[in-house]
């Protein structure tokens, strides 16, 4: 049995439906159990709980052999993964296959990443085997931007004409699968990117083939980025969060490419032209 907890998110949406397409046990912590099954459907095993409440952790863990750990970017994740990790030993927990992010250690040179390094040194605390998925910016984040894609045929970030090795959360989340499924992934930290670096550019150009119709990219300071994201709903201290990730763009540290994905799966990564093709009904309308 495999407990997935974020399993209405990106990622962790992706791991629950290929591991119950592999045929594998899989119960999932959740909040809103009418969410969770529009979401993971009725094969998969839903448990209420909250990783805030931690009494509700350890009876989701309960007869758990392995854990998917992944949680959205919260003020409150060190606290909200640590809760997770603290009931694994006692629940006899053999593998936490755990997402955080390109870079992340305790040393890393952006605060989100030593946020990521912090609960990673947790897990290694425990003695338990582990596996850390280090992702870079997910393909899914352009959702965000479908609406201004549709209304305005133009999308807004502050990476000027940098380039990123976007990854699909579905490719990340096929690694995790792997790592929980098959042997020789124990101890393992990977950092997952896409197949190639593309700068907006090129993906408004991809988009605008794909949907036959013209998609800018407008580059923004990142202090209008800030305000967008606050005027959005997010908290100011994680919008100066992801505005430190931005900036790694200009910087030119977010063009790395990884063999993660190809090495730990057999297949190559999904390109952003597949993303968007996949996805092309959303920015459409």
């Amino acid at each position: 049995m495999i407990l997935v907890i974020g399993a209405t998110g990106n990622i962790g949406s992706e791991v629950t439906r290929q591991l119950v397409a592999k045929g594998v046990g899989v119960r999932a912590l959740v909040r809103d159990r009418a969410k969770a099954e529009a979401v993971l459907g009725t094969k998969v095993q839903l448990v209420a709980g909250d990783l805030s409440r931690p009494e509700t952790v350890a009876a989701a863990m309960d007869g758990a052999d392995k854990l998917f750990l992944v949680t959205p970017l919260h003020l409150d994740q060190i606290a909200m993964k640590s809760a997770a990790i603290q009931a694994a030993k006692p629940a006899g927990v053999k593998h936490i296959v755990m997402s955080t992010g390109i870079g992340a250690g305790p040393d890393a040179g952006v605060e989100i990443g030593r946020w990521h390094g912090k609960n990673q040194e947790e897990v290694k605390a425990t003695g338990i085997a582990y596996t850390f998925l280090q992702p870079t910016f997910f393909m899914q984040n352009m959702l965000m931007f479908a609406g201004t894609i549709r209304e305005q045929g133009a999308f807004y970030m502050p990476l000027g004409d940098s380039k990123v090795s976007w990854v699909d959360a579905r490719d990340i989340a096929q690694v995790g699968v792997v790592a929980l499924t098959e042997a020789g992934h124990e101890n393992k930290e990977y950092p997952i990117t896409g197949g190639e670096a593309v700068s907006c550019a090129e993906m408004a150009a991809i988009l605008s083939d794909v949907l036959d119709r013209s998609v800018n990219y407008v580059d923004v300071p990142l202090a209008a980025a800030k305000e967008g994201m606050m005027s959005a709903g997010m908290p100011e201290k994680l919008a100066d969060l992801m505005n430190e990730l931005y900036a790694l763009g200009p910087a030119g540290h977010l063009a790395y490419v990884a063999d993660t994905v190809e090495a730990v799966t057999g297949r190559r990564p999904r390109t952003f032209r597949q993303f968007a093709e996949d996805h092309a009904a959303a920015f459409k309308g």
